[in-house]
Order: structure tokens, then C-alpha cells, then sequence
């Protein structure tokens, strides 16, 4: 009996043994640090600048090289620029029974302890926009990088947390991507428009709102409010390893 016991677990290790040799895995994991003030760009430096660290030269000290549209040939690994929908999952996933369900502080975790994403609640990029957005870098990426809505009108994409988390844990914003019309130049505030997302409140809130005056016209005359696409706050790199990524 004891024999036959062992041959089943003998066999159960080298099935579970051949899955893991043979099984392609893909991982998703976020780029934090943890201590002090995060680092602050607008969105062009922070879509292609994030792509780069994997790049002949850049941080992980690799030889990819990094195309106009920010794809590469490497197929093992893939890192971006947080997406809308990333960042949406991320913060579901704290208010479920996996994470946090209380709400998180400035400077508290996903699950409200250190083993979570450490959230800041004081403006952060995402890559979301228009497709024809001024944001040169965001508009010419890959379908892969970003997350591309058509305003004025908001249509969800699953997991982004958007309209379905207006006010939740004491959220400060639920403002859309602009669409304010300016002496009939509603395209150039929706253009200039981008996403924040920890805004105001909790990590729930959301600004899109780039633009305040009486035109969209960019000629200093107006005040670029914090959705502006040229404006610096926060981000996050979200890293994808993996066979065939």
C-alpha cells in the first residue's frame, strides 16, 4: 500500500513538474518604490520613458530596442505605462475580499499591509486618452499601451473603474475626460484632455478635465488645468514576463 502511495505522488510531482516546464507563464506585476515623493513627468515622458527601461541602454540594462509605436521584438518581456484598466483592476481588487475593503489612506496598501501596492492619493497618469489626442507619444503607441475612449461620451472597458466607482471610499472627483466646448473648439480641450486617476480623496477618484477659460485655444491665454496632457504627475509601471507576451 505504502508503495503504491508513493508512485502516485511520484507521479503527481512529475505531471505538475511537466506543466510548469511546458505551460507558458505571464505575470503581471506593478514597479513601486516605496519610500519618499514619487517621481513626476507628463504623460509623453512617462508612456515612452517607462517602455525605454527596457531598452539598449536603459534601466534593466537589456538590447531591446524600442520602436516609434513603443513595440519591441522581445516576446518574454513587456513593460508599460500603467492603462486605465490596470489601474481600474488594482484598485477593485483592494476593495474586495482579496484586499483592503477599508478605505485606503494617503500612503496605505491594497491589502493594508506592506504585501500591498503602497497608493497615493495625490494625482497619478494613467494611459487613457482620445485617439487623436496631442499627447504625440500616447497617440502613436500600440493599441497595447493604452486605452483609447471616444469622448464626449464614456463607454466602460471592463475593469477600468470608472463610472461605476463615482464617489466610492470618499472619492473626491469623478470628472470625465473634458468636453467642455470653448467658442466652438470643443475638440482642441478634448485633445489636450488626458486622465488622472488617486485625484482627490481616495484612489477611487478620476480627472479629465484639462482646460478652463473662455477658449480651447493654446496660446497661453487660457489656464491648462491638471488633466492636461502636459502637465506632471505620477505613475506606475506595470511589468509583463512572460513566454510569448
Amino acid at each position: 500500500m505504502l508503495s503504491k502511495i508513493k508512485e502516485k505522488l511520484l507521479i503527481s510531482i512529475i505531471v505538475v513538474g511537466l506543466i510548469c516546464i511546458f505551460t507558458p507563464l505571464k505575470i503581471n506585476a506593478a514597479l513601486q518604490s516605496n519610500g519618499g515623493t514619487p517621481a513626476t513627468k507628463d504623460v509623453n515622458g512617462w508612456i515612452t520613458q517607462i517602455r525605454q527601461m527596457q531598452a539598449s541602454g536603459g534601466a534593466l540594462g537589456l538590447t531591446d530596442t524600442i520602436g516609434a509605436d513603443l513595440t519591441s521584438t522581445n516576446t518574454n518581456l513587456d513593460i508599460h505605462m500603467q492603462k486605465n484598466t490596470e489601474y481600474g483592476a488594482m484598485v477593485l481588487l483592494s476593495a474586495s475580499s482579496y484586499g483592503n475593503p477599508e478605505k485606503i489612506e494617503n500612503g496605505g496598501t491594497t491589502t493594508g499591509n506592506a504585501t500591498g501596492v503602497y497608493m497615493n492619493i495625490n494625482k497619478e497618469w494613467v494611459a487613457a486618452g482620445m485617439a487623436n489626442t496631442a499627447a504625440a507619444s500616447m497617440k502613436n503607441a500600440a493599441g497595447r499601451y493604452k486605452n483609447q475612449y471616444t469622448a464626449p461620451t464614456y463607454t466602460e472597458k471592463v475593469g477600468d473603474a470608472v463610472s461605476t466607482v463615482g464617489g466610492w471610499h470618499g472619492s473626491g472627483s469623478s470628472t470625465w475626460i473634458s468636453s467642455q466646448n470653448y467658442s466652438g473648439l470643443q475638440h482642441v480641450s478634448i485633445n489636450r484632455s488626458c486622465l488622472i486617476r488617486s485625484y482627490s480623496g481616495s484612489v477611487f477618484s478620476y480627472y479629465g478635465y484639462g482646460y478652463a477659460g473662455d477658449n480651447g485655444y493654446e496660446d497661453g491665454a487660457v489656464a491648462r488645468r491638471d488633466a492636461h496632457y502636459t502637465k506632471s504627475w505620477a505613475s506606475r509601471a506595470v511589468v509583463v514576463v512572460g513566454s510569448g507576451v
